[in-house]
């Protein structure tokens, strides 16, 4: 299943690209969105000038209490920045069931004046016979409460990091 989620964000596009270049913003917006631990893995910039990081982060899970099997979730985040083409590609690979599960997607940037308009598409895939469509549901919707609270945390660092 895919889903498109906009939202538009009152800071200018190239703060908002340049949040998520920044480590420290990727670690407290997980945090914010209940995340328990967020280890940085790796980053590298990539020669064309792109930067590309992973990381490995542990949550309370949102997988479906009928199909859990813990009370957490550990995953690795890998994900690519490309400031010029105003994207982020990323893929999450679960720790445990990652042939059962994949969620990938795309942030795109695209300024509105003062304001960057910033869309989510997010593709997610549960190979579970019988229940992989609920699950999926069940994720996507959580998904969209997520975009929503990435988007105002963006917002609120971004104001927070300016000089008044």
């Amino acid at each position: 299943m895919k889903v498109s989620i906009t939202h538009m964000v009152p800071v200018p596009v190239e703060q908002a690209v340049s949040a998520y270049r920044d480590m420290e913003f990727y670690t407290a917006r997980q945090k914010n969105a209940g995340a328990i631990t967020v280890d940085v893995l790796e980053t590298e910039d990539l020669p064309d000038g792109k930067f590309r990081f992973k990381v490995r982060v542990t949550e309370p899970s949102r997988v479906p209490s009928f199909l859990r099997k813990s009370d957490v979730d550990t995953y690795v985040d890998d994900s690519v920045l490309d400031p010029e083409a105003r994207t982020l590609t990323w893929k999450i690979t679960p720790s445990v069931a990652a042939d059962l599960f994949r969620m990938s997607g795309q942030v795109d940037f695209e300024a509105q004046g003062d304001s960057t308009r910033v869309t989510y598409n997010v593709t997610m895939e549960v190979k579970i016979p019988l229940l992989g469509r609920k699950a999926e549901k069940h994720g996507l919707a959580k998904t969209e409460e997520a975009c929503e609270q990435q988007s105002a945390f963006l917002e609120k660092w971004i104001n927070e990091q300016s000089p008044s």
